[in-house]
């Protein structure tokens, strides 16, 4: 960041692309469009863009209406690339002006999506931006989360499943009813590409909701943040355990015990279990 503000730059590989690649470029932005398929190229591109975003930091968080303002954005990029593609000669000045723009757009883009409270450790050191997201075997997550297979109730929900969605693949080998929930998992009858925040909880559904460095994780990161989604990941954490059936439980790790104390306290319709790494909550009414 620079005097509070984002610093987002292309690569010099882009710049000597477009440079000398632009009237191709342009051909085939254009061949899209009369083949109609330039709607799922705007798509591809913001899918793309968007995991590249969270592979950098898994906290930064786009819903839906996140995902139409930046296909607007290279929507708007290609439509200059194309102009600058018809000109028989291009100036780097040119190509300066049009990254500086685009950037600028992604630079706000960013901040109004995820606000500016997230980057400001980057200004103090960039590697801090970094908040990379791991997928970790069945077997380490089953262990770490003191899950036992031969009492667990089904159905099960791995809530942030990763982009692999391995546990869900290794129960269902096992003969297991179990799904998953991921912003980056590709979609199938079994696994939802979706956004928890954005997800349904309906009542009396799941016998088992799992979460391993997923939910959890984020609830303490916006607890922790001055300008963070603190009570949507609070109502959100009560519709996720109204959903479980009766004796069904939510296992999830890190645990969260600023809200588990509450619980406790206050509603009698669950039971909180806590080891030294995962965090049980049962419904017992």
């Amino acid at each position: 960041m620079a005097n509070g503000r984002l610093v987002l730059n292309p690569s010099k590989e882009t710049t000597e692309l477009l440079k000398h690649k632009a009237q191709d470029i342009s051909k085939f932005i254009q061949s899209t469009k009369v083949d109609g398929t330039f709607k799922q190229l705007l798509k591809y591109v913001t899918d793309k863009i968007v995991k590249l975003f969270m592979e950098v930091n898994q906290y930064l968080d786009f819903r839906s209406d996140d995902y139409h303002k930046l296909e607007k954005i290279y929507g708007d990029l290609f439509e200059r690339v194309c102009k600058i593609g018809n000109q028989k000669k291009i100036s780097e000045s040119e190509i300066d002006h049009l990254f500086c723009s685009h950037y600028k757009n992604l630079q706000s883009f960013l901040l109004d999506s995820n606000g500016a409270e997230i980057f400001k450790k980057y200004r103090t050191n960039p590697n801090l931006f970094e908040v990379k997201c791991e997928e970790y075997t069945p077997e380490f997550q089953i262990k770490l989360l003191n899950i036992n297979l031969e009492t667990i109730k089904e159905p099960i929900l791995d809530l942030g499943c990763g982009q692999q969605a391995l546990l869900v693949h290794f129960l269902r080998e096992n003969g297991f009813e179990a799904f998953g929930v991921d912003r980056n998992v590709d979609a199938m009858n079994y696994l939802y590409k979706m956004n928890w925040l954005e997800s349904t909880f309906i009542s009396n559904t799941w016998g088992t909701i799992i979460s391993h460095m997923a939910f959890s994780n984020h609830f303490m990161h916006h607890h922790l943040r001055t300008d963070g989604d603190f009570e949507i990941y609070a109502r959100r954490y009560m519709e996720i355990l109204k959903s479980l059936k009766l004796g069904g439980s939510f296992i999830y790790a890190p645990s969260l015990p600023f809200i588990e104390q509450l619980l406790i306290t206050s509603n009698k319709s669950f039971v909180v279990e806590t080891s030294v790494h995962s965090t049980k909550v049962i419904r017992i009414k």
